[in-house]
């Protein structure tokens, strides 16, 4: 039941799957092979790919993000990411996808949520998570719904810190909790986050927590599957004992990434001992494991072959998506043929711009454009680059960007913004540019639909799955 790092000299203790990062798929599919060859009893082999395999594997297809996807409200759109990242994972040897998100994008500060969300909606969250499981499903892939019992209202990050819910219980049901209800009887896994609701347990975390794990979920919600914890070396558990143990007393199955699996498994090994973990608890928890295996192996008798990843099928898809995803928060076209275009991203040198495909399509469409200089009669277009990082605390624009970011439309004789990441970058901007476009991702497919939407070229469908302040 523990997953995580486990070197050669560890191979007695009992392991129940790895969690896969980075690498290439070449790698991926190789490590896979060698543990499941290796392993005396089925391997669970899983991966956060809640994006698809692109922003975290070499050589695989990066995919718009899930916000894009919320601004798009389309179903098919969400099936057909699942499916495939799925049919990617599963070439590559990958069983169990820690995915969908259910987290709400409620709130402007939180560093972690944000375009990770399909929105701030829980029922287009859940209609839209509920359509990407079946993508995942489709591929063969299993999932995990996440991060019970949602991360909407935090404003921190608990790869840093513990994170707190404000929420009174009657809130709670009706807005973070709303996706969750509607879709864990139906999900293959649900992970638990590392947050504390005090209007459910005043000392405890959730991952911690009897009252959230067995009570909640388990007893309000009536789902009886595998529950695993977030990665255990967050450092939001910092100063909370022995998580491992105490996760599985209050009804977690799995335990994902220990710091330290020996010294897990020797504390439960203690606990065992002294009559707090029964052989029922691990009877329970062995069973709820074996059945995801048993799904796994179902799929495993055909898998894909590994020329599904990269395929044209896949790459092609952000294009065909993008005027269904990229959003205008307000104004329209702002630029035309023939304009003097400065491009500009704040506190960032022209050599290190993101934007270089939004550039060379501006230019492509019949733009004069060059690095932005205000007075003189240049039309603005701004580029920001903005999205969670774990273990970062930050989103958005920091004081510098901000302030660069107002002189440069002050500057301008119009402007434009293109949000090729967090679109809560544009909140309380002042002054306020004439246009602002959200893109959700800076792939270069959405760049490229990005620079014909704000020069008038094409028309974009999405509509924007957040609200913006003033």
């Amino acid at each position: 039941v523990v997953a995580g790092d486990v070197d050669e000299g560890d191979v007695g203790m009992g392991v129940g799957g790895f969690c896969f990062y980075g690498g290439s798929a070449g790698e991926g599919l190789a490590a896979s092979r060698s543990l499941k060859a290796a392993s005396s009893t089925p391997l669970l082999i899983a991966a956060d790919y809640e994006e698809g395999l692109g922003s975290r594997v070499k050589g695989t297809t990066e995919l718009p993000t899930n916000m894009a996807i919320g601004a798009s409200g389309s179903e098919e759109l969400a099936r057909r990411k699942g499916g495939i990242t799925a049919l990617e994972a599963r070439a590559i040897g990958v069983d169990w996808v820690f995915a969908p998100v259910l987290d709400l994008a409620v709130r402007p500060d939180n560093p972690i949520v944000n375009v990770r969300s399909f929105g701030a909606d829980p029922v287009l969250v859940s209609r839209l998570g509920a359509a990407f499981s079946g993508g995942l499903s489709d591929g063969g892939a299993l999932n995990s719904v996440k991060h019970f019992p949602g991360h909407g209202e935090t404003s921190v990050d608990s790869h840093l810190t513990m994170p707190e819910v404000p929420l009174a219980r009657e809130a709670l049901w009706d807005a973070d909790l709303r996706p969750f209800r509607d879709l864990c009887r139906r999900a293959d896994s649900v992970m638990v986050g590392h947050l504390k609701i005090k209007s459910v347990d005043t000392a405890a975390p959730a991952s911690l927590s009897r009252a959230v794990i067995t009570g909640l979920l388990r007893g309000e919600l009536g789902y009886d599957g595998p529950v695993l914890t977030d990665a255990l070396n967050m450092k939001a558990l910092e100063g909370e004992g022995e998580p491992g143990v105490r996760a599985f007393l209050a009804g977690a199955d799995v335990l994902l990434y220990p710091e330290d699996p020996p010294r897990l498994l020797a504390a439960l090994e203690a606990a065992a001992a002294d009559g707090r973990i029964t052989d029922a608890l691990v009877d329970r928890a062995l069973s709820r494991q074996d059945a995801l295996v048993r799904r796994a192996a179902a799929a495993r008798v055909s898998p894909p072959p590994f020329s599904v990843v990269r395929c044209a099928e896949h790459l092609a898809f952000p294009a065909e998506a993008a005027p269904r995803c990229l959003a205008w928060a307000w104004g329209g076209g702002a630029l035309k043929p023939g304009d003097a275009v400065g491009y500009f991203e704040p506190c960032t040198a022209p050599s290190e711009w993101k934007g270089t495909a939004f550039v060379k399509e501006l230019s492509a469409l019949g733009l004069r454009v060059q690095p932005y200089a205000p007075g003189r009669g240049m039309k603005l277009a701004a580029g920001l680059f903005s999205r969670p990082r774990a273990f970062s605390g930050a989103i958005n624009l920091a004081a510098a960007e901000s302030a660069e970011l107002r002189k440069a439309v002050l500057g301008a004789e119009g402007s434009v913004v293109a949000a090729f990441g967090s679109p809560f970058v544009l909140d309380g901007l002042s002054p306020r540019p004439d246009a602002a476009l959200c893109a959700f991702c800076a792939l270069e497919d959405f760049q490229r639909c990005a620079a014909r939407a704000v020069s008038g070229a094409v028309a974009v469908f999405g509509t924007m799955p957040v609200k913006i302040g003033g």
